[in-house]
């Protein structure tokens, strides 16, 4: 018998921490649909960020339209000859705007409502993965 997954959490973990699960250690795992959704999901929000960091070249007329429950990014790629459109759930376009601000790409931060929304699926996240019950072993000590 399977757990549920959180799949927005998971996509929110797998996005900003592309190695949190990696597909030979946790086969297992990627055989759940849901968790196949959530990777190809991470993977295209990674792609999305390598396009608008400018891997590709510059990224022109970039517009985020805000609907009830989903979100369309637009923009081109001159470069590639390529004029994208995505749909995004707001939390995965939270995502695309968090690691816009650290790439420092002008137009995409996060609000602070955003914010909260990755850290309440990364906490979501955590406390699937029971990380307490995890045993660490025999404690160190500083200089070991």
């Amino acid at each position: 018998m399977r757990a549920a997954v959180d799949r927005d959490a998971l996509v929110v973990g797998m996005t900003l921490v592309p190695g949190l699960c990696s597909r030979n250690k946790s086969f297992a795992l990627f055989e759940d649909p849901e968790v196949r959704r959530a990777r190809r999901r991470s993977s295209l929000l990674r792609g999305i960020m390598r396009q608008l960091s400018g891997a590709h070249g510059r990224v022109d007329e970039l517009h985020v339209t805000l609907g009830s429950d989903a979100v369309e990014l637009r923009y081109r790629v001159p470069g590639l000859s390529v004029a994208r459109r995505s749909t995004l759930t707001p939390l995965e376009l939270a995502c695309v705007r968090y690691l816009g601000g650290r790439a420092g790409i002008p137009g995409l931060h996060p609000s602070d409502e955003e914010r909260q929304a990755i850290d309440a699926a990364l906490r979501r996240l955590a406390s699937g993965l029971r990380l307490a019950e995890i045993d660490l072993g025999p404690a160190s000590s500083p200089g070991e």
